[in-house]
């Protein structure tokens, strides 16, 4: 597999063949063995301080998310059951993480009854941000060649949060893993035949189950593939790799959906959390957030609920909060209350005040990439927030100078997926974890820009090769 990775060379659409120096640098069996061995000392340097961090967790405060995933992991194991009366609404959560615990857990040897082996969870945890360092190798050299990916590799094997992650038992590291894997598979369905575009569905799809958020992505980017398929081949070209995607993907969330929709008798896609998500994201006086909102809404939750009174704002659940703006409406159930909540919301800001409405949304993009997941307990690192801000500038730059200099129909799907995904987080509540797992693909996409920047730079400015004697005497 790594040898095939490390192949040189583009797709058709994009520059071509590599040039120069790149062209006899990566030329035959010596340069992909170079390829090779950078990469795999890549991956030990990711594994190193992964594994390292999985074994000092010493400093980390387990969430309320964190919390739920590891409950949620030890009934799969004991009962089979995806939550149980302890847990209000499991299918807030999406599978992915819980699973990858269940199965670290069973591995490790623990008995089903007992809690879950967290040492074993977060060694999970190593393996998975290790294999996330090869998934970003392999967007970038499907996209633009072997040292774009090998750039790549080692800015995701560095980058402090995604190693910090690690020891936080979220899903942040397994979502980063999916989602590269779901852009390399587009990326590489894009080069070949219709069918890798099943291939490319099936991992959306999975996608999909470890981060909801993907499933704007997962529906947009069959279309948009349609598309330009039908633009350059016909559309029966087009239709059948958009039917491919979508038939792909919804095979693989559709049983999860059927199961979590007959289990809560409402429509589940992925998760249910939706509702109350959306109120506190659209709800403008607390500026999008969880805790704006909470400030917000302090006095009359503590109205609805007397015995808060003298309880810190910052201690009290938000569902208490939650609970308090569905009593507006008491003959609905929480669900339906919300949901007119949400239209209120809708109704009142985005059309009642659009400008400070747009003023919001705007905020939370800057707050979901302009800073990075430090967790909630941990202060801002002042070294780690400018590495983050440099890192993603420079991804940035390097895909706008690649969709310039090479027009790459793969690199511009890649980057289609990624401004979805934001843009479905922005609208919801945004936050820099919702950022770590684009942040791969954002890194293999930037890396990749650059390198077809830098290869279309040089094919243009080559200077003509002189002509030999035989056919300067052949011209006269």
């Amino acid at each position: 597999m790594l040898r095939r990775l490390a192949t040189p060379g583009t797709a058709p659409d994009q520059v071509g063949v590599l040039a120069g120096w790149q062209q006899r640098v990566l030329a035959g069996s010596g340069g992909r063995a170079v390829v090779s061995c950078l990469l795999a000392v890549i991956l030990v340097v990711a594994a190193i301080g992964r594994i390292d961090r999985a074994d000092s967790p010493a400093n980390h405060t387990a969430s309320a998310d964190q919390r739920a995933y590891l409950r949620l992991a030890h009934d799969l194991r004991a009962t089979g059951t995806y939550g149980d009366r302890g847990l209000r609404h499991p299918f807030h959560w999406a599978p992915g993480t819980p699973v990858l615990f269940e199965a670290a857990d069973a591995i490790s040897g623990t008995p089903p009854r007992q809690p879950i082996d967290l040492r074993a969870a977060r060694r999970a945890q190593a393996v998975v941000g290790t294999l996330t360092v090869l998934a970003a190798f392999a967007l970038a050299t499907l996209l633009a060649g072997s040292w774009a990916g090998l750039a790549a590799a080692l800015a995701v094997a560095l980058y402090p949060p995604l190693v910090e992650a690690t020891a936080a038992l979220v899903s942040e590291p397994l979502g980063a893993l999916a989602v590269t894997i779901a852009l390399a598979s587009l990326a590489w369905a894009w080069r070949g035949p219709p069918w890798r575009f099943v291939c490319a569905g099936v991992a959306f799809g999975f996608a999909c189950l470890v981060r909801a958020d993907v499933l704007a992505a997962a529906v947009v980017i069959p279309i948009a593939v349609g598309a330009l398929a039908a633009h350059r081949r016909g559309w029966r070209a087009g239709a059948s790799r958009t039917a491919a995607m979508l038939l792909a993907s919804a095979a693989v969330v559709g049983p999860w959906s059927l199961y979590a929709s007959s289990t809560t008798g409402s429509i589940v896609p992925v998760t249910d959390g939706g509702g109350s998500t959306l109120f506190i994201a659209t709800y403008l006086p607390g500026h999008g957030t969880l805790f704006g909102m909470k400030h917000a809404l302090a006095a009359e939750t503590r109205r609805h609920f007397p015995y808060l009174r003298h309880q810190p704002v910052g201690t009290i659940p938000a569902a208490k909060f939650l609970a308090a703006v569905a009593a507006r409406r008491p003959g609905l159930s929480q669900a339906a209350a919300m949901r007119h909540a949400v239209a209120d919301n809708l109704r009142r800001y985005a059309l009642g005040r659009p400008a400070a409405f747009g003023s919001m949304l705007v905020g939370k993009l800057a707050r979901m990439w302009g800073g990075y997941d430090h967790g909630t307990h941990h202060r801002v690192i002042a070294s780690t927030l400018w590495i983050h801000r440099g890192l993603v500038l420079l991804a940035l730059a390097g895909i706008l100078a690649g969709l310039y200099r090479s027009r790459s129909a793969a690199l511009g799907l890649v980057v289609l997926a990624m401004l979805v995904t934001t843009a479905l987080d922005v609208f919801f509540v945004a936050e820099p974890r919702h950022a770590i797992r684009l942040l791969p693909g954002l890194v293999g996409a930037g890396a990749a820009g650059w390198w077809l920047a830098g290869v279309s730079w040089s094919r243009r400015h080559r200077a003509p090769a002189a002509p030999s004697p035989q056919a300067s005497r052949s011209a006269a």
